[in-house]
């Protein structure tokens, strides 16, 4: 078939998109020509690509296989070629980042900026503490705060994370970790209910059944909730700094912290990394040595 790799491309464009329509207007096609490129394509593979209907697409098993497989060499042949032209030109192409909540909102005034100096950059940015699948969502890294390296996927440390306990001014006095089984405690809602408080101090571990009153599924909502006095809890050192130098909030139990955590850049595939990537995930990398609490 001719203009085959015109054909990929715009089968790829449709998947992302979302339908026929969609993909036609943001190439400048016909809907018609995305169709029979598509049609044309499902010929020369011997396999039907997408299921069509009136009001909706959508992939079929094989035309979800063929585009996780067929993604990765166009952007190794993009990405290739992006290198043969001068730096200033090498900020082209799309790339998906998901970065936690709370530090990604001090990541982002940076990614902002960079974006804003590189039209040829199309950037999506997801804030969003889950854990997604990286391959069906499509994201090109994923920076995750974990105990451990992620499972299965290419990962590369960035930092060491403190994260000290905090209450707001004036909430009761926390003398020992075992007042925390007293005192009311918040925690992040990903957590399990049954999972003990585990503290760590230069030389000794404790682990206790603490009184959680509040859970949030962001560092903002637990951040809000012990500025509001609510309870005692943790906060990853970076995101408390303002807090503290304005004084609605104060750390407790100075000598215990919880457990270490560890920011991680993960990649759906160690065999190609887009440059645009790396050089984002080097920029991170560099800002999070100006941050208090990392190592």
């Amino acid at each position: 078939m001719k203009n085959k790799l015109n054909a990929i491309s715009t089968f790829l464009r449709v998947a992302e998109a979302g339908s026929f329509s969609e993909a036609a207007r943001q190439t400048g096609m016909k809907q018609s020509a995305v169709s029979q490129q598509i049609a044309a394509l499902e010929e020369e593979l011997g396999v039907v690509l997408l299921h069509r209907t009136t009001r909706a697409m959508a992939l079929t098993e094989q035309g979800e296989r063929y585009r996780r497989q067929i993604q990765p060499l166009l952007d190794a042949m993009q990405e290739m070629e992006s290198q043969l032209r001068p730096t200033q030109q090498q900020w082209q192409g799309r790339v998906h980042i998901q970065l936690p909540s709370g530090l990604g909102q001090i990541f982002l005034p940076h990614l902002l900026a960079l974006q804003k100096d590189n039209a040829g950059l199309h950037m999506t940015l997801s804030l969003d503490d889950r854990v997604s699948d990286l391959v069906s969502e499509g994201i090109d890294v994923a920076l995750r705060l974990s105990g451990e390296p992620p499972d299965l996927l290419a990962a590369r440390m960035l930092a060491r994370i403190k994260t000290p306990l905090f209450a707001a001014p004036g909430f009761a006095p926390v003398n020992s970790p075992e007042d925390l089984a007293v005192l009311p405690y918040i925690r992040f809602s990903g957590i399990a209910h049954a999972a003990p408080l585990r503290l760590i101090s230069e030389n000794e571990t404790v682990e206790l059944t603490a009184n959680t009153v509040f859970r949030a599924n962001s560092s903002e909502g637990l951040l809000q909730a012990i500025q509001a006095g609510i309870g005692i809890g943790g906060m990853q050192l970076p995101l408390v700094i303002q807090a503290l130098h304005t004084g609605t909030l104060v750390q407790v139990l100075p000598a215990w912290r919880l457990p270490d955590r560890f920011l991680y850049a993960v990649f759906p595939d160690a065999r190609f990394i887009p440059l645009r990537v790396r050089r984002i995930v080097e920029m991170i990398e560099s800002l999070l040595k100006t941050l208090p609490g990392m190592s």
